[in-house]
């Protein structure tokens, strides 16, 4: 979403960039398991503060070992996740200019929803990184968030989002909410860009639009996530020119302004479509599959870095994903997996996908745009 209508500039040197890796991060999370269940895989547990980078499977005639930027067991909570992935500097990326874009991805049931949106007793990475934004926010004087949640089926987008409520009782303004459109096929879908001022707006607004997402029965579950939700929080921070006395002031040509974004995805899961108990939720797990198969070829040609536009038509999916995957983005990838020794057979394709995705590298770039000058009484007040 570029501010205004203007075409952002990627510069691969921007300004205060914090130094990160150049390679994906891929990181495993193991869910917990009831003690009368069979494991077939875990964790390699690690002496002293050494961090958790293995994960063992038992395949009956031999144990297999992998290794991965960072693996997290039944033990570790979210606020362990953000921490280990760098959470803090991820946001400071994004007021940068880069975007970020983190994934939850693996069956059905293993703990994708829980990772991103947490629960009531324990906020997930979304609520985390949110806090994070607004802290850097609070530092950097005239940047602004912006925040929009929307489901995907298959050929259909719905947004999430209903800031109609807010805009009611005060919490925010009828010009903090715009439209955005994306063309599907025939059909124009919508979906709502909301600026929010202030961390409790954000974080209602966004609990708000987890419950208007579509769930239904799944193969492990009676109340499962059966779409693909995206959650988008846009930054736009204003770069001033530094006078010799280290005053901020701006350029006669107008701001110079960096947007980043920062990206969340909870994937539905993956399952066989004749597990399914309902005639309603097998169908839909036919359309989750199939975007969820032209997601892993997007993938597979990040790995072999021979992305094409091809891609990006593929699926709704990846035409909403493809701005914050492509060159130039920051790609953080949590592969969720059962512990089960039923699931076995699914852990270790998702295992496999996730040492292939392992070969994908990035090199972030900033965007920017030139924003026109403002009147002098309104320099410092620019708006996205």
């Amino acid at each position: 979403a570029a501010a205004g209508g203007v075409e952002p500039v990627r510069s691969p040197h921007p300004p205060h960039l914090p130094p990160t890796p150049p390679f994906v991060s891929v990181a495993i999370r193991v869910r917990p398991s009831l003690a009368d269940e069979s494991v077939a895989v875990w964790a390699q547990p690690t002496e002293g503060p050494e961090v958790q980078r293995r994960v063992c499977v038992h395949r009956g005639y031999v144990l297999e070992e992998y290794e991965f930027s960072r693996v997290f067991g039944p033990e570790d909570d979210n606020r362990r996740l953000f921490h280990d992935l760098q959470g803090p500097r991820l946001a400071q990326s994004v007021f940068c200019g880069v975007n970020e874009t983190l994934f939850a991805y693996g069956q059905t049931g293993s703990g994708k929803t829980h990772t991103i949106f947490g629960v009531r007793e324990e906020p997930g990475l979304l609520q985390l990184f949110v806090r994070a934004l607004f802290d850097r926010a609070a530092m950097s004087p005239g940047s602004t968030v912006h925040a929009c949640c929307y489901e995907i089926l298959g050929d259909s987008l719905t947004d999430l989002v209903d800031a109609e409520a807010f805009v009611n009782r005060g919490d925010l303004r009828p010009e903090d909410v715009v439209c955005d459109e994306l063309f599907i096929k025939t059909q124009k879908c919508r979906y709502q860009i909301v600026r929010v001022s202030c961390l409790e707006t954000c974080l209602a607004l966004l609990q708000d639009a987890r419950i208007n997402r579509s769930a239904g029965v799944s193969s492990c579950n009676t109340h499962s996530s059966r779409t693909h939700a995206v959650v988008h929080l846009f930054v736009q921070n204003p770069v001033s020119n530094t006078s010799s006395d280290g005053a901020s002031e701006a350029s006669a040509d107008g701001l110079s302004s960096t947007i980043g974004a920062l990206t969340l995805v909870d994937l539905a899961g993956t399952e066989k479509e004749h597990e399914n108990p309902s005639e309603q939720g097998r169908k839909s797990t036919r359309l989750l599959n199939t975007s969820l198969s032209s997601l892993n070829r997007l993938l597979r040609k990040l790995q072999t870095g021979c992305l094409d536009e091809s891609e990006r038509r593929q699926s709704v999916l990846n035409k909403c994903l493809w701005e914050y995957m492509r060159p130039g983005c920051g790609i953080a990838l949590i592969f969720c997996v059962s512990p089960l020794l039923k699931h076995r057979a699914v852990t270790l394709s998702t295992l496999g996908m996730a040492t292939e995705s392992k070969l994908i590298h990035n090199q972030r770039k900033a965007q920017y745009i030139q924003l026109p000058a403002p009147p002098r009484e309104a320099q410092g007040d620019a708006q996205w």
